[in-house]
């Protein structure tokens, strides 16, 4: 018992004196990379228009590849015209013949003879006797109202008709048509004899007339001859008068007109192409527009281009009514061709056989019948025009001879924008002019000029001066696509070229369509496969270069804290290159702005080559720097500038061949704090 009490104090007093145990923390000394960056030739031309390719043995070759003039086709055959202007009057128009007819027959006028009903009862055979002056002053209504409710004419003809239905003759007919508002005489008409069964006509002008719906006929007088001998009588026997108004020409009319067609316009018409003579065009997109002005209050149209067609159905406009104008602006009716198919053979069957350039079309104008009263006059009229708007995606003719002039054109050529040297000489070097046509028809281009210039030195070289390549026409694959395309090339050496690091080329070109004229096959053009003109350039690197210089980017990779001070900086520089290098070394800030220069103009040694001047062995070079501020770096730019050795060899350049750059800083860290 007594030994369990000294060991619990024992404990006790243990546990309240201890003191409560201290973090460690020591200072030590690491070395970290702040930058690392290979330079090898795909990652120093990375920015460049340039593809780098290499052998089996990896032999490095640059190869550029781009357009060197532009052609453009896409106006040779283009339609934007305006056609089919046209005006149609109604002074030029056909109205329907106003033709109206009353009915006399021998029962009605027997009725009317005082007991001639039980004289001459119907169906008996009498002898009929003279009857002079049978109709006197009577009056016939003739209700117009169908056709018009008053009309004034410039022109007309007013026709009457009688046949004669009587089993008698009749004679010293006089007839006087009146407006019955006014009572003003339209015309007379006098028949001396209409024998029995026998049908007379007269007529007379009423140019200058106003006509009203309601017409009154006065039979001024008639004479019934007697009859040679007994004859049937029969009730229903007639005297018919047709009173005919033709040959309308319209000053004014107030009418419920019917639909009627005015005017019918069928036509040719051809676009002016200039030397092209072209049969038929595939319509890529565009549109026909008609515009018209009417100032009828029931106007319509109709238009048809049989000459279009979409999977075989021509083209019609359909109904277009026209508003009447109320100013002078026109209706549009806009249709869209896209897919459709122009026929430019004029019309079929047409006299002389088919031509070029040329569309049939079809134009009809109509009063519309509203069933209302409307008043038109001879001022009135349709004014119209349409608009053709076309992208061909195709077209098969003769494209004619035609001149493309492409006026000196200034290109950037950037392929060495991150390369300077004061020498530079590429042991050999074949620029490639190719041209590929799509188009169906012969061309020559005339390469006036094409030259490289390097604005930093003032150098220029001329590579072509008038040069002259004849281009074959292409073909079709059984008259469609695909389009059997020829290729043209011309090989230019360009070791002096490439010398002076050109960051221009300036071309200039005339370019002939079919410069020997109509061939036996027919021409087509594809605007989607015009000519394409591409320049290349085959770039073996196999060269002399002195300060050959080239640059690179590359972020700085700083620790994550601030617990650490940089003592040095240390710069160790592999080099892989057969190269002399003057190496310098700029920081920048997070907005591409320069802080310091790290490091301007340090020497780093080519690597060991072998007899044949190929890399066996990367030469190693660090340099110490006393440099500690990089709070506010972000981004080194390297400025590698070489000079090949010996300065008369050309140097060969392989995939392998790379200059390794470290950046690493000796820091003190603090741990435990």
């Amino acid at each position: 018992m007594k030994k369990s009490l000294l060991i619990g104090l024992a404990t006790l007093l243990l546990f309240a004196c201890q003191h409560e145990l201290e973090r460690p923390n020591w200072d030590v000394e690491m070395i970290v990379p702040l930058v690392h960056t290979k330079m090898t030739i795909n990652n120093m031309l990375a920015d460049t228009n340039l593809n780098v390719s290499e052998n089996a043995d990896g032999f490095i070759h640059l190869v550029y590849e781009g357009s060197f003039i532009d052609i453009n086709v896409d106006t040779l055959i283009k339609i934007d015209a305006i056609a089919d202007e046209q005006i149609h009057t109604l002074d030029s128009a056909s109205f329907d013949n106003v033709v109206i007819t009353d009915t006399a027959t021998i029962g009605e006028t027997i009725s009317e003879i005082p007991l001639g009903t039980l004289i001459f009862p119907d169906g008996s055979t009498n002898s009929i006797p003279a009857l002079p002056s049978i109709a006197n002053g009577d009056t016939i209504n003739i209700d117009a109202s169908e056709y018009f409710e008053t009309m004034t004419l410039f022109r007309g003809m007013l026709i009457i008709e009688l046949n004669n239905g009587f089993p008698t003759d009749i004679s010293n007919v006089s007839l006087t048509l009146v407006n019955a508002t006014n009572q003003n005489i339209v015309a007379t008409f006098f028949f001396p004899l209409i024998p029995s069964g026998s049908i007379v006509s007269d007529s007379t002008s009423i140019a200058g007339q106003t006509i009203d719906e309601n017409l009154i006929s006065i039979l001024n007088n008639m004479d019934i001859n007697a009859s040679n001998g007994p004859v049937l009588i029969d009730y229903s026997d007639a005297i018919i008068t047709t009173i005919t108004i033709s040959d309308l020409g319209i000053t004014e009319a107030t009418a419920i007109f019917p639909e009627q067609q005015l005017t019918e316009t069928l036509k040719e018409h051809t676009f002016d192409l200039g030397s092209a003579q072209i049969k038929e065009i595939g319509i890529k997109q565009g549109t026909v527009t008609i515009n018209v002005l009417s100032t009828l209050p029931n106007g319509k149209m109709i238009y048809n281009i049989p000459s279009l067609t979409k999977n075989g159905i021509p083209f019609t406009s359909g109904d277009m009514v026209v508003p009447e104008a109320t100013n002078t602006n026109l209706t549009a009716f806009a249709f869209n061709f896209e897919g459709y198919v122009l026929d430019l053979t004029g019309q079929e069957g047409r006299l002389g056989g088919d031509t070029v350039n040329t569309i049939y079309t079809e134009s009809f104008t109509f009063i519309d019948y509203t069933g209302t009263l409307e008043t038109i006059n001879s001022t009135d009229s349709f004014y119209s025009f349409v608009e053709f708007d076309l992208t061909p995606e195709y077209a098969k003719g003769y494209l004619g001879q035609d001149t493309i002039e492409i006026e000196p054109k200034e290109n950037t050529f950037d392929i060495f924008n991150t390369v300077n040297a004061t020498n530079f000489e590429i042991k050999e070097v074949n620029l490639k002019l190719k041209i590929d046509n799509y188009i169906g028809a012969d061309f020559k281009i005339d390469l006036v000029e094409l030259k490289g210039i390097n604005d930093k030195t003032n150098e220029e070289v001329t590579l072509i001066n008038n040069e002259i390549i004849d281009i074959n026409r292409a073909t079709l694959s059984n008259n469609n696509l695909p389009i059997n395309k020829t290729t043209s090339e011309l090989i230019i050496p360009a070791e002096e070229f490439i010398s002076i690091l050109p960051n221009k080329v300036i071309s200039a070109a005339n370019i002939y369509l079919n410069p020997n004229g109509q061939s036996s096959t027919q021409d087509f053009l594809y605007p989607e496969y015009p000519i394409e003109a591409t320049m290349s350039i085959d770039i073996p690197l196999s060269l002399i270069a002195e300060n050959l210089s080239l640059r690179d980017t590359t972020e700085v990779d700083l620790p994550n804290d601030n617990e650490y001070e940089i003592e040095k900086i240390y710069l160790t520089i592999n080099n892989g290159f057969p190269f002399d290098a003057e190496i310098q070394l700029i920081l920048l800030d997070e907005y591409n702005l320069i802080i310091d220069t790290l490091i301007n103009n340090a020497t780093i040694t080519a690597a060991q080559v072998d007899g044949n001047n190929i890399v066996v062995n990367s030469t190693s070079t660090t340099i110490e720097m006393d440099y500690t501020d990089f709070e506010s770096v972000k981004k080194m730019v390297s400025i590698s500038s070489f000079t090949t050795k010996p300065i008369n060899q050309f140097i060969e350049i392989y995939s392998h061949y790379e200059l390794d750059i470290t950046l690493s800083a000796k820091i003190n860290k603090r741990i435990g704090e």
